[in-house]
């Protein structure tokens, strides 16, 4: 048997042509139908940028800066310093270091026997500038006081030589007993923590160097709450009741208007 390949045979004459004509509208069939899933990614893309540059610009940096740190420790020695450098300041006798801060300034919380102190440490006019307010140290209406409110100016508009460029601040101090375990403060429309230390807690919210005290100035509330987040006490209360001195029945806080006979007993504080 003999195995012969088929001839070879020519396509038609103008096959060829109309064989390239049909490859090419084919080609370009397939080319026109890229064009509108092309234009749908374009479209796709258009309206992914305009989501983007439609989220909200991020927050600005505050102006009030809240510190909420733990106190700093101290070696003994400089204790020693600060308590009686800011006792002399105050003169409202020895008192007893309980926090230390070191923040955008240094500062510390004090008690004496009948004093809070808030004392101001490093300013450019004097090592220790202590404020202080009197109140019944021994006692608690309830499971906190709120003893001190104050406020300093920014350094701007201080006026005396090195203060420009300080921050100006709020100071809130106070005492607890041994079940509060976190301190709440509600201040120019802000919740802010307090560090807990020591029986007491105290916090600075700072401003800017121009910061001025506003004239009318907003209401500030204390919170008080347990190791369970249960609240213990509002500052809001001290308006509406008021604490006896249970020995001598003596009023110490709250309302001193109405019955001594219906204060609530005050909570001694160690």
């Amino acid at each position: 048997m003999t195995e012969l390949l088929p001839p070879v045979r020519d396509l038609p004459p103008g096959r060829h042509t109309r064989i390239r004509a049909e490859i090419e509208r084919a080609a370009g069939r397939r080319r026109g139908r890229l064009v509108p899933v092309l234009a749908g990614a374009a479209a796709v893309a258009a309206v992914v940028t305009s989501v983007l540059l439609l989220q909200p610009p991020p927050e600005p940096t505050p102006a009030v800066h809240v510190t909420s740190a733990p106190p700093a420790p101290l070696p003994p020695e400089e204790v020693k310093a600060v308590e009686e450098g800011c006792s002399s300041s105050a003169g409202t006798g020895q008192a007893k270091l309980r926090q230390y801060r070191d923040e955008e300034t240094r500062w510390a919380l004090l008690y004496s026997g009948n004093a809070a102190l808030t004392c101001t440490i490093g300013a450019p006019d004097q090592q220790y500038n202590s404020g202080f307010a009197q109140t019944a140290i021994g006692w608690l209406p309830g499971h906190f006081s709120l003893d001190t409110v104050s406020a300093s100016v920014g350094g701007d508009r201080d006026g005396r030589p090195g203060f420009a460029g300080r921050p100006g601040y709020r100071t809130i101090v106070g005492r607890v007993d041994g079940q509060v375990t976190r301190v709440a403060v509600e201040v120019d429309g802000r919740t802010l923590e307090a560090g807990v230390a020591a029986g007491t807690f105290a916090v600075r919210v700072y401003y800017p160097p121009d910061w001025q005290i506003p004239v009318e100035d907003g209401d500030i509330t204390v919170r008080a709450y347990d190791a369970n987040g249960a609240l213990l006490g509002d500052s809001s209360d001290l308006a509406k009741s008021c604490w006896a001195d249970p020995q001598t029945g003596a009023v110490l806080y709250g309302d001193t208007r109405g019955p001594r006979d219906q204060c609530l007993p005050a909570s001694p504080w160690k």
